[in-house]
């Protein structure tokens, strides 16, 4: 049952993670990457390790 919400999460902090630039007031340039490319692949990530694990 928790394979089955792990796409509809990580869809939906994909859509939360566009808002970066506002929220976080970083640029749309090279810091862009820098700060937001580790985010969002450890966000990806760690919602992948908390559904996938083991109870």
């Amino acid at each position: 049952m928790k394979k089955l919400f792990k796409y509809p999460f990580i869809i939906i902090y994909l859509f939360m993670f566009s808002y970066l630039g506002s929220i976080f007031e970083v640029p749309k340039n090279i810091y862009y990457i820098l700060i937001g490319f580790p985010l969002l692949l450890g966000g990806v990530l760690f919602l992948r390790f908390l559904v996938e694990r083991k109870s």
